[in-house]
This record gives C-alpha cells, structure tokens and sequence, in this order.
C-alpha cells in the first residue's frame, strides 16, 4: 500500500511540475528567450563539442522587494520539447538548417535542437568557428529567428569565452600568455645567474663567497616548499591543505579585439576558488568553497562576472556550477579546463542578476 501510495504521490507530483513549468517554456520562448550554447566553446584540432538550443526561464521578481525569487535557468529545447508535448501544450519553434559558416569542421545532428560539433584539424585562418541553425515559428505571429554560436579554436595559454546574453556579453574572449621564467638546476631560484664574464672579473674568494651565498638562497626557497618563479607568474595556483582548498589567479587578461586578432596586455582579473588540490582529474565545481570572479577592467563601473562571490550578499548566494578538470602537470606547468555558471549585473543598479557561462582553458604554474 505504501508503495502505491508513494507512486501516487510521485505522479501528482510530476503533473504538478509539468503544469508549472510547460507555461515558463511557452512564455520564454515566445519572449525571445533562446540562444546557442556550447559544452566547450574553445577546441583544439579534432576535439568534439556538443551545441544545443536552450530556453532561458528566468526567475520569479518579488513584487516587493525587486528581488528574484530563486534563479533563472536554461532548458535544452530537446527536454522542453517533451516537457511540452506531455503537458499538452505546442511547441513555438522548429529547428533547421544548422550550418557551418566560418572555420570549418563537420556536424553530426544528434536530434531536431542538438548537435554534435568536431573542431577542424588545423586551425582556420582566424582561429574561429561559427555555427548556425535557423528556428521556424510554428504560428503566423512570431518570426523566424537565427541563431549563431562562435568557437575559438586553442591557439594560447590562457583563453576564456564568457556569454551572459541577458547582460549583452556574447562569446567574449580574454586571453593572456603565462609569464615566468623557467627555474633549471643550475638556477632553481629566482636568484639570478651571475655573469661569467662579470664573475671572472672578481677576486676568487669573493667569487666563493657569492656562490655560497646564492646556494644558501636556493636551498632556502627549495625547502620552503614556495616556487619563487611561480609565484611572480602572471598565471599561477596557491594550494592551503590545511583547507583543502586552491587559489588560481590570473593577472592581465586582455579582450581579444576580433578574430584573428588575440588580445594585447589587459587588465583583466580573474581569481577561481575550489575545493581540492593540484591534482590530476575532475574537480566538481560546485562546493561551498567553489567561486569565480572576473573583473575585465579596473575601471569604476565596470560590471563583475562571479559566482559564490564571499563578501558580496547578492553573488554569494548566487552558486557555481559545473566542473574543473586538471589535463596535464609536469615540472613547469598545469594544464586543465574550467566550466562553471557566472552570473552578471548589466546596470549595477537593479538587483536581478543574469545567469551565463564561461569555459576555458589555462596554463598555469604551481606557487606552491
């Protein structure tokens, strides 16, 4: 009897949701509330990607307040097309047409609204790829719209695609390249190398006793655990074990000022947060120690994308989601990728945050 019961319950349950959500779909996509979006928005040759069309429902606002109630969230048209056909409801648009328009590679269409992208085998000429797919209006009083997707093929060290569309940021790329000299046996600190020339020029018992003054430096730094040449990297990862928790910051990001064209020295800042160490593998990124947050500039006025942002009651509240993955680690860098919910404040002045992304990939080197 409890079993039935609880089936019961669970079907009551599911109408419940079915009645809440099919109209949120119908609304969302008759206002205009569709968009394309990447598993991965920035591929290396050969690497596959998943493109899917998504309905953004946003938040209920407090009348009161001004507040959302709760947050906003994407819906892959595939779900929401069985979302609706099970509450009875008709779907607002079709899906054709998906092309490539710029950058090569090939398509596989999974169903009508996703599809399965695979990066070219060389790079195109401005290192970018778009998409394309066409949405047919299913009645007479909505128009035909056409949605595009651009990819960055990897082609740096550092290269981030944020997109915010409520906010108007759109495949925004940043991207830098890490900095820091290469520590080696012979120079393990960042205790410069005396000239040989200027070396010889010096009495031997001074030459002994500088020689013995760098190794005691060295020796120092090497078993303090602290990388010096790391540590003044532009792109580098602190790890706190007795919080198992790690510190990646990068300093100077620059916006890429169109394709083919990679940013010069920025002022972006960007500091990820999560929870575990420098180790190979999947970190999931939605933990209570997960945040992000970038700054593109230093200007006053200039709007932060973050998430889990400590300190701030709006963003704090507003969590991560997705997952870091470390690819690669060898004596001089970590390799790996980030993907995560963002969220952003267009105006600064309403309290409604819009819900986006943002994937990268970064080089970073170990502080310690």
């Amino acid at each position: 009897m409890k079993r039935y019961f609880s089936i019961a319950v669970f079907i009551l349950i599911s109408a419940k949701l079915f009645a809440q959500s099919g109209p949120d779909l119908v609304r969302a996509m008759r206002g205009g509330r569709l968009s394309l979006n990447a598993e991965k928005s920035i591929l290396s040759a050969g690497e596959q990607t998943q493109i899917n069309i998504d309905v953004f429902i946003p938040p209920d606002v407090n009348s009161v307040t001004g507040e959302a109630n709760g947050d906003g969230h994407p819906v892959h048209m595939s779900d929401a097309a069985h979302t609706l056909a099970s509450a009875d409801l008709p779907i607002s648009y079709h899906a054709q047409n998906w092309k490539i328009l710029q950058g090569g590679g090939s398509l596989d269409i999974v169903d009508e609204y996703l599809v399965r992208y695979t990066a070219p085998g060389q790079a195109p000429g401005d290192n970018t790829m778009v998409i394309s797919v066409e949405l047919i209006p299913t009645g007479h009083d909505l128009p035909k719209v056409v949605l595009l997707k651009t990819l960055y093929f990897e082609d740096g060290d550092n290269i981030f695609a944020f997109n915010v569309p409520a906010s108007g940021i759109n495949d925004a790329r940043y991207s830098q390249k890490t900095t820091g000299a290469k520590a080696s046996a012979t120079n393990p600190s960042t205790v410069a190398a005396i000239d040989p020339a200027i070396l010889a020029r010096i009495p031997a018992a001074d030459r002994a006793r500088l020689r013995a003054q760098k190794n005691h430096v060295d020796a120092a730094v090497q078993a303090s655990n602290v990388n010096l040449v790391s540590l003044t990297s532009n792109a580098n990862a602190i790890f706190d074990p007795s919080n198992n928790v790690t510190i990646i910051k990068f300093i100077g990001l620059g916006r890429d000022l169109g394709p083919g064209h990679p940013s010069a020295a920025g002022s972006g800042i960007m500091i990820i947060t999560y929870t575990g160490g420098l180790t190979k593998g999947v970190h999931p990124f939605n933990g209570i120690s997960n945040a992000i947050s970038f700054s593109p500039d230093l200007r006053p006025g200039i709007k932060t994308c973050a998430c889990a942002m400590q300190g701030n009651q709006s963003l704090q509240r507003l969590k991560c989601g997705g997952t870091l993955t470390i690819t690669s680690m060898d004596g001089d860098f970590i390799k790996g990728t980030i993907s995560s919910t963002i969220w952003n404040n267009k105006t600064g002045q309403d309290k409604t945050f819009n819900r986006g992304t943002v994937y990268g990939v970064f080089k970073i080197r170990k502080a310690y």
